[in-house]
């Protein structure tokens, strides 16, 4: 692909801009994305990308994406991945993600459709569990600045179409009110990728914008930021939009070209791996159904403990349930059993007193401190080089406030590295908030 000049296309997009904002033609904001240079990574749609992007944005090229080098990102502000869907669910162990591996990508990336669902299961982030069935309506959108600059999204002009059949169980109202990204979005579309966002609080990293109508659940994520990654559900085109989708893909651009620093954190494994540790919100609820087992408990339990709950009353279930639910973890398998330690320390494993009662626990010694070992290498990812009672109690004093637990993500306590280098405690460091201090572009 010919690429133009784009020191000289920039000065003079840079000039009509500032002439037609004068003017009152274009949104003053808009110029952020004059300075962007971006980078499309794909192989099926890359004429239609760069064709719009080269007249919204300062710079575009693109790239095919089996043959795309990570270096090949430097120089560039924001890397679109499209990645379409493969209808062969067998063959998604099997992909190598084209950004190479996650430790090493830093670049702010737009995730385009599929692109989600295929990093996520290559990299282990969330967003590996959801469904390929989202239709181009914007449904339940936040009030957040994405919809706000450098376009001004109307979230006001809605369309009311009937409650989708797969809503009606949350939603009894039999109208929705949703934003068409097309024209006409009565007819079938190509479906985009939506992602579960059922444990999305646990993550400081992430930001949902607004979910869309599909086939499972009105609280799946469409548009959502994980880290330096944007994930843009829908997969419908830019030719293919209507104006307001366009802009919001702009929106989309400019916003994730903030977060240069902030990483996806935790390690969530996606469903079409295999087993998957499923949440302890989500087993007590299963083991606390009023009239009958779920037939998925036999899946997710350890068989003993199986064995065990399968034999109760559906009484003595829940009130078990109501007892040790919180205890449960999973084991090699990543079936669901109680942990005899935790329920030893009376806390479950994320609690915020489990570091300062495992501790205690090592400076008693005997076979507390045994316990107290066990507990803290099997939760914790990355502790202290001293596995002493002072040494966990220096590396807590380094990292409390910057710690948070997730048993979505393997059940494993993490350390927000990005709030500790900004010296903003986790817990108030979330969302625009942990962009970088200074715009990427601006600072190049």
């Amino acid at each position: 692909m010919r690429e133009t000049n784009h020191e000289g296309v920039n000065m003079n997009k840079k000039w009509m801009l500032v002439v037609a904002a004068l003017a009152g033609l274009w949104p003053a904001q808009a110029k952020d994305l004059q300075d962007l240079r971006v980078l499309y990574v794909g192989s099926e749609r890359a004429a239609e990308y760069v064709c719009f992007l080269k007249q919204n944005v300062g710079y575009a090229v693109a790239r095919d994406r089996d043959a795309f080098k990570p270096a090949e990102a430097a120089g560039f502000d924001v890397v679109l991945l499209d990645w379409r869907p493969n209808n062969d669910a067998n063959q998604l162990a099997k992909l190598k993600s084209p950004l190479g591996p996650r430790s090493s990508w830093s670049k702010p990336t737009v995730l385009l459709g599929s692109a989600g669902l295929h990093l996520a299961v290559c990299w282990e982030l969330e967003g590996g569990i959801g469904c390929t069935c989202l239709s181009p309506l914007a449904y339940d959108l936040q009030d957040h600045e994405i919809f706000r600059q450098p376009f001004h999204i109307d979230l006001t002009k809605t369309t009311r179409i009937p409650t989708p059949p797969d809503f009606k169980d949350e939603i009894k109202a039999p109208e929705i009110d949703v934003i068409p990204l097309v024209k006409d979005f009565q007819r079938d579309w190509f479906p985009g990728w939506c992602s579960y966002s059922r444990t999305f609080e646990q993550d400081p990293e992430v930001e949902f914008f607004c979910g869309g109508v599909n086939h499972k659940t009105p609280t799946a994520a469409a548009i959502w930021r994980q880290g330096n990654l944007l994930h843009f559900g829908f997969e419908q085109s830019p030719a293919e939009m209507n104006e307001t989708g366009q802009k919001l893909l702009l929106n989309a651009i400019a916003y994730i070209s903030r977060f240069g620093g902030d990483r996806p954190i935790a390690v969530k494994r996606s469903g079409f791996l295999g087993q998957v540790s499923r949440t302890r919100k989500a087993m007590q609820k299963d083991l606390e159904s009023p009239n009958h087992l779920p037939e998925r408990l036999a899946k997710d339990l350890a068989g003993e403990l199986w064995a065990t709950v399968a034999a109760m009353t559906p009484e003595a279930r829940i009130a078990w349930a109501k007892a040790n639910a919180r205890f449960l973890h999973p084991n090699t398998s990543r079936k669901m059993e109680v942990d005899s330690d935790l329920a030893a320390l009376g806390l479950p494993f994320d609690a915020p007193e489990f570091f300062d009662q495992a501790i205690a626990g090592l400076r008693e010694g005997g076979a507390k401190a045994d316990c107290a070992n066990k507990l803290l290498n099997r939760y914790v990812q990355t502790g202290p080089a001293e596995q002493s009672a002072d040494g966990w109690t220096a590396w807590l004093r380094e990292n409390k406030a910057y710690l948070f637990g997730s048993d979505e993500g393997e059940y494993l306590w993490y350390i927000d590295g990005w709030a500790k280098r900004r010296g903003v405690p986790t817990k108030e460091f979330r969302g625009p908030s942990r962009a970088d201090p200074t715009p990427i572009a601006a600072a190049r």
